[in-house]
């Protein structure tokens, strides 16, 4: 389970989270919907430390960590438990697929090349990219592109999965694919909290859906509350405006 207790952030004098309380269990997908701007991808990059949170507490599993006295220790162990799959891939430009996949493994949890290589081809056989191990990123497509950084998320064997917007540099095409695999990625029981715009993904795949706005959760529920049965009104306005 993962938890995030008062997650406040600021960037000089705006106020991009305002008190953020999220809860996930173990196995749940939360997706994260709303606006650009209402602090979505802020929150998610707060949960392991690529934007560290002014205020708040995060809780993973035994690990408690106050935001704004975490040593570095701290943000190591939420590190190594948290994985993120970014917008832009953020691949190594002159690493093949198999090898961006083991590059975490070798240097950062100092497994041998031999282990590292055998758990790189599991993950990108579990992508639907064993046969494209030996290609470099510029030989891929966006979508095989964003499936090799998945696999490297997986191959670290997470506690938590962050995905923040993982579809949005895809083209329309390349969209159903990457959503298919996380799609069985999150039936295998793996926890989740993906920042999305595509709906009807976060409406099928999810347990549980936020809207943020402004800052804050302002509506949290089953796919089905949010969706079809809308009690906030600014979640209402939100929803009829992006599914014209």
């Amino acid at each position: 389970m993962i938890q995030l207790r008062n997650i406040h952030k600021s960037f000089g004098n705006h106020h991009v989270l305002r008190g953020v309380n999220l809860t996930v269990q173990d196995g749940e997908v939360v997706s994260i919907i709303g606006a650009s701007g209402s602090g979505k991808s802020t929150f998610l990059r707060t949960i392991n430390f690529l934007e560290p949170a002014d205020e708040g507490e995060i809780i993973l599993n035994d690990l408690s960590v106050d935001a704004a006295k975490a040593s570095k220790e701290d943000i190591l162990k939420l590190r190594r438990n948290t994985a993120m799959v970014f917008q832009s891939y953020n691949l190594l430009r002159h690493r093949t697929a198999l090898e961006n996949v083991m590059e975490a493994l070798v240097v950062v949890q100092k497994k041998s090349k031999q282990e590292a290589r055998e758990i790189a081809l599991r993950e990108l056989n579990r992508v639907g990219l064993s046969d494209r191990t030996g290609y470099y990123p510029h030989q891929l497509s966006g979508g095989q592109q964003q499936r090799v950084g998945i696999a490297r998320a997986l191959a670290i064997r997470p506690e938590v999965m962050l995905f923040d917007e993982p579809t949005s540099a895809l083209d329309p095409e390349m969209v159903g694919g990457v959503l298919d695999v996380i799609e069985s990625i999150a039936k295998e029981g793996m926890t989740m909290i993906i920042v999305t715009h595509e709906m009807n993904f976060a409406r099928d795949v999810s347990d549980q859906v936020a809207f943020f706005d402004e800052g804050v959760i302002r509506e949290l529920g089953t796919p089905d509350e949010i969706f079809l049965h809308t009690r906030e009104e600014r979640t209402k306005q939100f929803l009829q405006r992006i599914t014209r």
